[in-house]
């Protein structure tokens, strides 16, 4: 008979705490969400290590060091598989080369690199207050097809090569975003 009552209070105690960690989980999954969403709309700007390069990213980017040797800025969205680097090219080192010029010079760089490799043609932009240049690149690198928004920027005394990207099968999902990131860029003297 004490056993019974025994188990009968414990059941009757379970009851209680069973709507309760129900609640509490409810809570917890109302908490992630809110915390995944301000992520989302949550800008942050990521920067170069001498913070003379800017973007503007979601909170879900992260800055980088390993995707291109060369890039100054390098920056991911791991979770969306996207990417995104700068590369300074100073005309000083490059000799007198126009936008036009240094944008299919970087452009045929790329297209010679990736197999079964396109571009569209370029269109002209204003980036940061400066004339810039931004045409796609499909391509496949290393067993992947890829997709890059290639932007130059001419900066006066550099031209900014900007390449985002992510693979071909999320481009369509995710262009929007890269195009705001690339379009977020600001350099510094």
């Amino acid at each position: 008979m004490n056993l019974a009552l025994a188990a009968l209070i414990i059941a009757y105690l379970e009851i209680p705490m069973g709507v309760l960690g129900g609640i509490m989980l409810v809570d917890m999954i109302r908490s992630d969400r809110g915390r995944l969403h301000d992520l989302a709309v949550q800008k942050q700007e990521i920067a170069s290590d001498d913070g003379k390069l800017k973007v503007t990213t979601s909170g879900f980017w992260v800055k980088k060091t390993d995707l291109n040797k060369e890039a100054k800025l390098q920056a991911a969205c791991p979770s969306k598989d996207l990417y995104v680097v700068v590369i300074t090219d100073s005309k000083s080192t490059i000799g007198d080369m126009t936008l036009p010029e240094h944008h299919k010079r970087t452009r045929d760089h790329m297209l010679q690199k990736m197999s079964s490799s396109s571009a569209t043609i370029p269109l002209s932009l204003n980036i940061d207050g400066h004339p810039a240049l931004e045409d796609e690149v499909t391509g496949t690198e290393n067993g992947a097809i890829l997709t890059f928004l290639h932007t130059t920027v001419d900066g006066g005394d550099n031209f900014y090569q900007i390449l985002a990207w992510t693979a071909k099968s999320h481009w369509a999902a995710h262009k929007g975003e890269l195009d705001e990131v690339t379009q977020s860029f600001h350099s510094e003297k």
